[in-house]
């Protein structure tokens, strides 16, 4: 889902002084130089927020807030590998991965792990949901803080294995008068890193975690209408509403579930599309070809970094509980301050007294 090229992830490209006369490779110029700085500092301090959040002692013992937390450290490692590259690649013409060899090796590698991270948390927290819906009383005894770390581990183990391929194929190439830094260091890692791993990717970043995401929030969808339809039967033959009260918690956290499971299904579907459609679409004779796929290249990537920038922002809004606690450390926040200068308003008083003593 990440490349080294400026306009795809297989791409050989004419050269910039050939495309900067065209308005679209012009336009992905632009994006490319001042969106991420925008989704760099949001998504920064709502990841951030979100940590010191989901680790108050309200909130915390859940084994959703640990999921969410880790979520939190993988986008922003997201945020501040892949993204903050290409900001300043774009705006600077500085390129992290020539600084040094194996600086492009550990670059490349926590891009692509950090970003299947991030999906795949989506993926145990929707099978954990599912657990919780369908399953509700084996939920307190599978759903435990252990079997989220062991989770956690294990993805983390999966997604790291996965692309430690990158720590081997990706280096400095010496040829007869040049040095193409951070390239594929033989042709037949060239082909792999072109060919098969692309599909690889695709299917470990998008396709199996959304199929999973799909299923899983339909699966829960069935059950609350279910469960909804024998509360509302019984309300009527019971003359009231009295079994609604205690699904509000139940009914918040699957809110949050699905908002960030259909936010992840939108913004990274576009870069799935694209990826699979670039190696037929580009033809590198069509200038105004080229300088659209680059367009279209800024604008997936926007919509895959949004992803990780966002969250806060959806917790907040749907999620009635860590808006609360949000609000809480706000006001307390508030308070300490307050405290503070109040105690050093009366520190000074004190001075002052002394003083004309």
């Amino acid at each position: 889902m990440e490349s080294n090229s400026s306009n795809g992830p297989t791409s050989q490209t004419p050269s910039v002084i050939e495309l900067e006369s065209i308005t679209e490779y012009k336009a992905s110029v632009f994006i490319w130089k001042f969106v991420p700085p925008i989704l760099i500092l949001l998504g920064t301090a709502g990841n951030t927020l979100s940590i010191l959040t989901l680790r108050r002692k309200s909130i915390r013992s859940s084994t959703t807030a640990l999921y969410l937390t880790v979520l939190a450290f993988s986008d922003l490692t997201v945020l501040h590998t892949g993204l903050l590259r290409q900001w300043l690649r774009y705006a600077f013409a500085v390129d992290v991965r020539a600084i040094s060899e194996i600086g492009c090796k550990i670059h490349i590698w926590l891009v692509y792990s950090s970003l299947d991270c991030s999906a795949w948390i989506l993926v145990v927290l929707t099978i954990e949901r599912v657990v919780s819906v369908w399953l509700p009383h084996r939920a307190k005894g599978l759903c435990t803080k252990f079997t989220a770390a062991v989770s956690l581990i294990l993805i983390g183990v999966f997604v790291l294995s996965l692309n430690s391929h990158l720590l081997y194929g990706k280096g400095n190439v010496v040829n007869a008068d040049t040095i193409d830094k951070c390239d594929a260091i033989n042709e037949s890692y060239y082909q792999f890193f072109n060919k098969i791993w692309p599909w690889i990717d695709l299917c470990v970043y998008s396709l199996v975690p959304c199929t999973v995401i799909i299923v899983g929030n339909s699966l829960i969808l069935v059950k609350i209408i279910k469960s909804r339809n024998k509360i509302r039967s019984r309300a009527r033959s019971a003359g009231a509403r009295r079994n609604r009260a205690p699904n509000r918690n139940t009914s918040s956290m699957t809110a949050v579930l699905f908002t960030l499971n259909i936010f992840f299904l939108i913004s990274t579907t576009p870069i799935s599309a694209y990826n699979i459609g670039y190696a037929y679409w580009v033809n590198i004779n069509d200038l105004e070809r080229v300088a659209r796929l680059d367009l279209w290249w800024a604008i997936v990537n926007m919509f895959m970094y949004s992803n990780n920038t966002f969250n806060f922002i959806l917790y907040c809004f749907i999620g009635s509980k860590f808006r609360q606690e949000v609000i809480k450390m706000i006001c307390r926040a508030e308070e300490t301050t307050t405290e503070n200068v109040s105690l050093q308003l009366s520190n000074l008083r004190r001075t002052d007294n002394t003083c004309v003593n």
